[in-house]
């Protein structure tokens, strides 16, 4: 692919921009050191195909299925967990009765016996 140098352009901006490396864009243009480009000049962009997505993404998706199906599940157990304590606590809270306050004691002098 072929690509007119614009102004602010730089060797790093462009390969950046395309995804190939600075050193691979000096190689294949036979730019000399100091490595300058100037507006307008018509640079070479080797560009290699992206291979399709495959098995390799389809295995990840699958393992990434799992582990969700797994937090679901995980997530389904503690929640009736949660659920059964609630239970308890709330049959515990109903069986205490809270005892009297004590009784004040008399304060004065005492009766004799």
């Amino acid at each position: 692919m072929n690509y007119v140098v614009r102004s602010g352009d730089t060797l790093n901006s462009i390969a950046a921009r395309f995804g190939v490396s600075v050193q691979e864009l000096i190689r294949v243009n036979n730019i000399a050191y100091p490595y300058y480009i100037y507006v307008g000049q018509n640079l070479y962009i080797p560009i290699t195909a992206t291979p399709a997505p495959g098995a390799e993404v389809d295995r990840r998706l699958d393992r990434l299925e799992r582990r969700v199906d797994a937090l679901r599940e995980d997530h389904r157990r503690l929640d009736n967990r949660v659920d059964r304590l609630e239970n308890r606590v709330t049959r515990l809270e109903r069986a205490i009765t809270p005892a009297p306050p004590p009784r004040p004691r008399p304060t004065g002098t005492p009766r004799p016996r």
